[in-house]
């Protein structure tokens, strides 16, 4: 423990200590173009702007970068063109965004349609440390667009780099006060507009951004730069989700009741025994604020220190109502008891309970870092860099919920008319009785609270002789990494129940406003007052009761983790004037520890956990200058995949549905071991001139130790009570294979078309995976069975980007495309497996230039209101949730200076 603590107080002094530091490298930037004016055609029309100059950009960064790599990269203002980063790396060949909950914003990084967690994303080659709940990955959404100069998605690795990439590097480069030749340069954004579905309650205000980026070189020589961003973010809308949970299956000849996996229920009739709406109102914020302050003597050394502050807010309401059918069951007839008439399209219910329920979330995410990196360069084919990074990211989320219900009753009795893959659709016998706010008692109150902080110490530095993209002959580099991460998570509940004579009703404290789903066929929600609620709670504390299970629901779901990794690499590097080769061998030593509480008797002990591995991660990359235009790349690598923090604690965290009574337990494994892969690449790249590539690559992925979620439902004792208890546990599963195609094309401008058709391009990509999932064992210990996908991946990544330039108007569209994805995965019934369905969006764009320092611009998003869909089921024919956004509509300006 004393070592581990002198090195990290030495690791403190590593920027001002060179010999001190360690390393890791990235390879080396293109050259960032000047941002100060347009590029020119050879004909000297300035034209080269917004998708047209990210296209030519794009094409001279793929050629430069070392290793098999695609980007985005900012536009003439020096931010990225769409609306946000993440929707920007949707562009991206082979990448995909994760949103949040399927209602936000971009939120997590799919590399070559892979899971989230095999990839890694970095700010300038370092990785920051993660903002949400569970996952290592960076939150998207926390970063705004303006701090990057380009993103560059790594899908080969060297040595040098970060081994935790089983799927690649997305490494956003920030801006340079010496890009452009350090000219002074001031640019920004500003656009206002709306989503067609605006919030219900609470007073609607536009959305819209805000973001100015400035640079500028001072002092003797113009030896000093320094760069400063700032942006704000604001989207103010509504979500809904529509739900039919769960579906129960009934013989089509007796109309007897089936249960799955026990019985086929491939050719049953089935029925929805419930359907839920969830309506969201949200008010999403983020702001940034970014300073570099650099150094360059223009000879041999160069140096930065960076400070970043980003902050991502999100004030929601989410009203639910909810109707759940009485599924008692008689035992003679093994029919469900409350159920008649069941067909292929419909049935009747004659009992069933409801419920209306209110939960406000506001929750904040925060990333904060300091960077301090120099590069060195004492000769002509000698290079050493070093630097420092003290990151802090932290969450909080504080919930308030309130709950009312209808007990069984005959009053709810219903039809239902099912069409398999859609919402279903009830139409109750008394349809003022589901609708009466006097009828729904309250059942509980309370307030529950995340809190999570994680800190990160990073040095990192190397050395290397004839290493460099000019360099020709025999060359070296080695370097070192070293990461000390700790991370706390607190949760605490404040949960009470109303006594038996108490009777508050939801007449009491129901909201004026109303909302009519679209799909509610003339039924409108009812909406809690989330004021006169609180107030109701406060005036009649006396009626209520702490619930029991506060003390251990605050403490079960807590942990500790700290993660130390040390790193070293050495590297050989060959290079002719038509080729190169470089080969080098990484290694990873991590050392774990977890602490977390379990329940022993009626006590909840603390206990702690380590794990200490070691790992060899050998890379080779070879490319080859076939002809002047004509580029082959092959490239092998071994890398790692580290299981998420949640999945690590040794805790369970115990679940009662206040809607269902469902009880479901997660659990933690803190002997989960990190993926493996051997990674193979081969890629073909044409660049027909400045304006047109295309691009092909192969490439495979043998993937050790793969990590999924499993879902086990069975009876068992709780509480006292035999009941059915669904428990959710991540495991390491057996192999699983990769293999896939990616095909590229980029025509920044079509010059051999007749004007005005040479003001056309594109940009199009298409990523095919053909997976062998692994298998999971089922609830009986014995059985296995093979998955129908890879987990959180899609097998086809689809982009189109079409864009028209003539004079000062550009036109811009964009198509994005996901095949299917599944997301859960159930040990008990294969039918309980989730995915979500096939994606498609779109988005357009429209851009005026008025003149050298302003642009117009015009864009929608969602312009098709794709909703997503979350389906199971026989062949995964059952819609579980569909989610409508809506779309959106912004316009506003481009300025720079």
């Amino acid at each position: 423990m004393k070592t581990v603590t002198l090195l990290r107080s030495l690791l403190l002094l590593s920027a001002a200590l060179p010999a001190a530091a360690l390393a890791q490298s990235l390879p080396a930037p293109a050259p960032a173009p000047a941002p100060e004016t347009p590029a020119s055609d050879t004909d000297g029309e300035i034209v080269v702007t917004g998708a047209r100059l990210q296209a030519v950009r794009e094409i001279e960064a793929k050629r430069k970068i070392s290793v098999i790599s695609d980007s985005i990269s900012s536009d003439e203002i020096g931010t990225l063109p769409d609306f946000g980063l993440g929707e920007a790396l949707q562009r991206v060949p082979g990448v995909s965004t994760i949103q949040n909950n399927a209602r936000g914003e971009a939120q997590f990084l799919s590399i070559r349609g892979l899971n989230a967690d095999y990839n890694l994303v970095q700010i300038d080659g370092v990785t920051l440390p993660a903002n949400e709940i569970g996952r290592r990955n960076v939150s998207l959404d926390v970063i705004p667009s303006s701090l990057a100069s380009r993103v560059e998605v790594y899908k080969s690795v060297t040595a040098a780099m970060n081994g935790n990439a089983i799927g690649g590097i997305a490494n956003l480069r920030t801006r340079s006060a010496f890009d452009g030749n350090g000219k002074p340069f001031v640019g920004g954004r500003f656009d206002i507009g709306r989503y067609d579905f605006e919030r219900t309650r609470g007073k609607e205000t536009p959305s819209g951004q805000t973001e100015l980026v400035a640079s500028t070189t001072f002092g003797p020589e113009h030896k000093f730069g320094a760069v400063v961003s700032g942006s704000y973010f604001r989207r103010d809308s509504a979500s809904l989700n529509s739900a039919s949970d769960n579906y129960l299956y009934f013989d089509p000849t007796t109309g007897a009741r089936l249960t799955s996996p026990a019985n086929d229920v491939s050719n049953a009739f089935v029925a929805p025994d419930r359907r839920r709406w969830l309506h969201y109102d949200n008010v999403r914020q983020r702001y940034g604020v970014f300073g570099k302050l650099e150094f360059n003597d223009h000879k041999m050394f160069a140096a930065a220190l960076t400070l970043a502050d980003f902050r991502h807010t999100n004030d929601e309401e989410r009203q639910s109502n909810l109707v759940v059918a009485n599924t008692a069951v008689t035992a003679a007839t093994n029919r469900y008891t409350n159920f008649s008439a069941v067909t292929a399209s419909g049935g009747t219910v004659s009992n069933a309970n409801a419920q209306v329920d209110l939960v406000n979330y506001y929750q904040t995410r925060r990333m904060r870092y300091a960077d301090f990196h120099a590069d060195l360069t004492p000769g002509d084919h000698i290079r050493a860099d070093f630097g420092v990074n003290y990151a802090a990211a932290t969450y909080r989320q504080d919930a308030r919920l309130s709950t009312y219900r209808i007990a069984n009753t005959n009053s709810l009795g219903y039809t239902y008319a099912i069409t398999p893959g859609s919402f279903t659709y009830f139409n109750f016998a008394q349809p003022g009785y589901v609708a009466g706010a006097s009828n729904y008692r309250q059942f509980e109150y309370g307030t529950n609270s995340d809190d999570n902080r994680e800190t990160a110490l990073t040095a990192r530095g190397n050395i290397g002789v004839n290493m460099e993209a000019d360099d020709r002959g025999f060359g070296v580099a080695a370097g070192g990494y070293a990461r000390f991460l700790d991370r706390r998570y607190d949760f605490q509940v404040d949960n009470y129940r109303t006594n038996a004579t108490s009777n508050y009703l939801l007449s009491a404290v129901l909201s004026p406003d109303s909302y009519m789903p679209y799909d509610g066929r003339g039924q409108a929600l009812l909406l809690i007052d989330p004021d006169a609620a609180r107030a109701a709670f406060d005036a009649t504390r006396s009626g209520f009761t702490a619930n029991p299970t506060n003390i251990g629901g605050s403490l079960q779901s807590d942990y500790t983790l700290t993660e130390d990794i040390y790193a070293g690499y050495a590297m050989m590097r060959y290079a002719l004037d038509s080729a190169r080769l470089s080969a080098g061998v990484r290694y990873e030593d991590t050392r774990l520890s977890t602490g977390s509480f379990a329940l022993r008797g009626t006590t909840y002990t603390y206990g702690q956990q380590d794990q200490h591995y070691r790992n060899w991660l050998p890379s080779a990359q070879f490319d080859w200058d076939l002809t002047g235009k004509l580029r082959f790349r092959a490239a092998y690598s071994r890398t790692l995949g580290r299981p998420n923090y949640d999945d690590l604690a040794a805790r369970e965290t115990v679940n009662v549905n206040s809607s269902t009574g469902a009880i479901s337990i997660t659990s933690g494994n803190p002997t989960l071991k990190a993926r493996r892969s051997d990674n193979y690449d081969l890629s073909l790249e044409y660049y027909v001139n400045r304006d047109i590539l295309f691009s092909g690559a192969l490439f495979q992925k043998d993937i050790a130790n793969e990590i999924v979620t499993v879902r086990n439902q069975a009876t068992e004792l709780f509480d006292g009570t035999q009941q059915l208890v669904t428990r959710i546990r991540p495991v390491n599963t057996n192999a699983s294979k990769v293999r896939g195609l990616e095909l590229n094309a980029v025509v920044a401008r079509m010059r051999f078309l007749p004007g005005p058709l040479d003001g056309l391009g594109f940009s199009a990509n298409l990523t095919l995976l053909d997976p062998t999932p692994p298998s999971v064992t089922l609830a009986d210990g014995v059985t296995r069975r093979r998955l129908s996908g890879l987990f959180e991946s899609a097998n086809t990544v689809a982009n189109v980007k079409l864009f028209y330039t003539t004079g000062p108007l550009t036109l811009q569209s964009a198509w994005n495309h996901l095949s299917p994805i599944l997301y859960s995965v159930s040990t008990s019934d294969p039918l309980g497996d989730r995915r979500y369905a096939t994606s498609d969006l779109f988005d357009a764009q429209v851009r005026l230039i008025v003149n050298r320092h302003l642009t117009v611009v015009a864009q929608g998003k969602n312009l098709t209101n794709f909703r997503p869909q979350r389906l199971f089921g026989p062949g995964f024919g059952l819609l579980r949730e569909e989610i409508d956004n809506g779309r959106a509509f912004y316009v506003g300006a481009l300025v720079r200076y």
